[in-house]
């Protein structure tokens, strides 16, 4: 058996850039700096609820997790693909339960409850974000998913920024960020068209 290695994981999503050469595809508002030995985390978007967001929960998922020595026990696409989508049909019947009659209750202007709702949905998904963070990634695709991981994080950022809004009877701005929502579902679904998901594949008519 290969020498287990542990590396950090990281979840990205567009255009970051560091002394001129590109770093990665970063949370936009979420700066990465190496001093030392040290990772750096910061925001450059205070004033950005959802860069504080995505801020937030990328320092949670900042985590260790074991992979294997180089081509030893790597996972196939197909493999990988297999691994993650029982996770993605767990949180999809969680969330169907969660939003059950959400759009509904939006509509008779029941917008706290619907706001909960949503809060709730958000918490579901990071979860299951957590979950699947711990399967390691197919090396060829590493850039790939780590772009598509990005925008799973910027969805549960909206949702809950959706529920917030609701919650203050704000269904303007909960209507907003549902356009904003539902674009960067689509950008998700298109970074891993190739990989064929069924079940990881967000379907944003569940609650908008």
């Amino acid at each position: 058996m290969g020498k287990e290695h542990r590396e950090l994981v990281y979840f990205f999503v567009v255009g970051f850039k560091s002394g001129g050469a590109r770093a990665g595809s970063c949370a936009p508002g979420v700066i990465l700096r190496k001093t030392g030995g040290m990772i750096q985390v910061r925001s450059s978007v205070n004033s950005s609820s959802l860069s504080k967001l995505v801020l937030a929960f990328a320092l949670a998922l900042l985590v260790v997790v074991p992979t294997a020595g180089a081509a030893e026990g790597e996972l196939s696409r197909g493999e990988y693909v297999e691994k993650l989508e029982p996770i993605c049909a767990a949180n999809g019947r969680a969330n169907s339960r969660i939003l059950k009659g959400v759009k509904q209750q939006v509509q008779k202007r029941k917008l706290v409850p619907a706001g909960k709702r949503f809060i709730r949905a958000s918490g579901a998904l990071g979860r299951s974000i957590r979950q699947m963070a711990s399967v390691p990634k197919p090396a060829a695709d590493t850039t790939k998913l780590n772009k598509w991981f990005g925008y799973l994080v910027r969805e549960k950022a909206f949702l809950r920024l959706i529920g917030k809004s609701l919650k203050s009877n704000n269904k303007f701005r909960a209507q907003k960020l549902a356009v904003k929502l539902n674009r960067n579902n689509n950008q998700a679904n298109n970074t891993v068209i190739a990989f064929g998901f069924r079940e990881c594949r967000i379907d944003s008519s569940r609650f908008i």
